[in-house]
């Protein structure tokens, strides 16, 4: 299938078909370019179910996945696509991704560049390395590769979001403004330019202006909560105390009976009881879910109270006996209470679920210090080291490339 806008759509070489497969992957070619990495890979994952030899594919994934921080995914799209077809383009942009991913940026353009030498005019090549210069900070050759991609591809969003965003890391705000703007325009579900722009100038530290775009967004689409929590935040960081209080009760008003949008926002702005309420109510509306218990634990823990975060952790475990952040979270609690036997046990139940936990190894040598077990400390602590350096000479493997030496790339 051709690709919009560009200039592989002579390559048939594994063609992504027809039917639900196909369908999926435009989908997610779309969720992609408007900036839902999350949506995107549900859709490409869905699609290689149909169709698991599909490259392009196994590309978009690797991509999305390493944008999500999910490892096994982006090794198992990589793999995936060196079995099929090591030499392919495709594939040699899955292992720029993983060097990407490794912060091997020097490999990884390298890669890209050898890809984009046979498919000179492939968008979704091109947002790839301009992917890799944002993380890198080569804010230049970012503009560059952008600008490419929309002389390709006009009305591409994700091309536009990121020309904006390497605008304002330069401190060019109105030509970042502009590129959002036009994000806005080819998208009505964009988010308000003045909010993304906004972000920009909150990062910066540069409250004031922050404050100002924020307003405006808030006035733009008033039932979109982000805003409000940004706009707050610059108010009580400017001390402007009175208007603050006036942005928060509108939150109260307008978001106080939705805590799946606001309980997030919450934890995000340090707003302790107001997350511990809103992730009450959450854990009401979604009894069974991990993530929400492991966070109302969370919030409990950091509000002070102990023995209601213990209660929620305990349900969590019995709930995910696999999961072993649910392990180190009771393991953490129990700690506090200076129940060390018992924070010693959900610890180690922790580093046999994942050996790599090293918070958890951290914690259990402090109990076993408390117990009076100092051998055993040390010998946790011994052994936190070893497995420390092992994952770092797997690393160095991997970012050497010498783990893919056999593949000739």
């Amino acid at each position: 299938m051709p690709n919009s806008g560009s200039g592989a759509s002579d390559d048939k070489q594994l063609p992504i078909g027809r039917g639900s497969a196909a369908s999926r992957f435009e989908q997610g070619r779309v969720a992609f370019y408007a900036g839902d990495e999350a949506t995107a890979l549900k859709l490409f994952s869905a699609a290689l179910k149909v169709e698991p030899d599909n490259l392009h594919c196994l590309y978009l994934t690797a991509l999305c996945a390493h944008i999500l921080t999910r490892e096994q995914l982006l090794e198992n799209a990589c793999s995936r696509a060196l079995e099929l077809a090591p030499r392919h383009p495709y594939t040699v942009a899955c292992e720029a991704v993983r060097y990407l991913y490794l912060a091997n940026f020097e490999r990884a353009e390298t890669l890209f560049e050898q890809a984009l030498r046979v498919l000179p005019d492939e968008l979704d090549l091109l947002l790839g390395l301009g992917t890799l210069y944002e993380y890198s900070g080569d804010r230049d050759k970012g503009i560059e590769v952008y600008n490419q991609a929309l002389r390709i591809a006009p009305e591409n969003i994700r091309a536009h979001i990121a020309l904006g965003g390497l605008h304002a890391l330069g401190g060019e705000f109105d030509a970042a403004f502009a590129e959002y703007q036009q994000a806005k325009e080819l998208s009505p579900d964009f988010e308000s330019p003045h909010q993304r722009l906004g972000r920009d100038y909150y990062f910066e530290g540069m409250m004031e202006q922050a404050a100002s775009e924020f307003a405006q967004a808030v006035d733009e689409d008033p039932d979109e909560p982000a805003a409000y929590f940004f706009l707050l935040d610059c108010l009580r960081r400017l001390d402007r105390t009175n208007e603050s209080l006036d942005v928060y009760d509108e939150i109260k008003r307008r978001f106080g009976a939705n805590p799946e949008a606001t309980a997030g926002l919450f934890e995000q702005f340090n707003m302790r009881a107001e997350a511990v309420a809103a992730l009450e109510q959450l854990s009401k509306n979604r009894p069974d879910s991990p993530d929400v218990l492991l966070r109302l634990a969370g919030a409990y823990r950091d509000a002070g109270q102990l023995e209601r975060a213990v209660e929620v952790a305990q349900q969590l475990c019995r709930l995910a006996s696999d999961n072993p952040n649910a392990m180190l979270m009771l393991g953490d609690l129990y700690f506090r209470l200076e129940q060390y036997q018992s924070a010693a046990s959900f610890c180690r139940r922790a580093i046999k679920l994942d050996r790599n936990a090293q918070p958890a190894y951290v914690l259990l040598a402090d109990a076993l210090l408390f117990l009076g077990l100092q051998k055993e400390s040390y010998e946790v602590i011994r052994e936190m080291e070893r497995v420390r350096r092992e994952a770092w000479e797997r690393y160095q493997a991997k970012f050497s490339g010498q783990d893919r030496a056999d593949a000739g790339l």
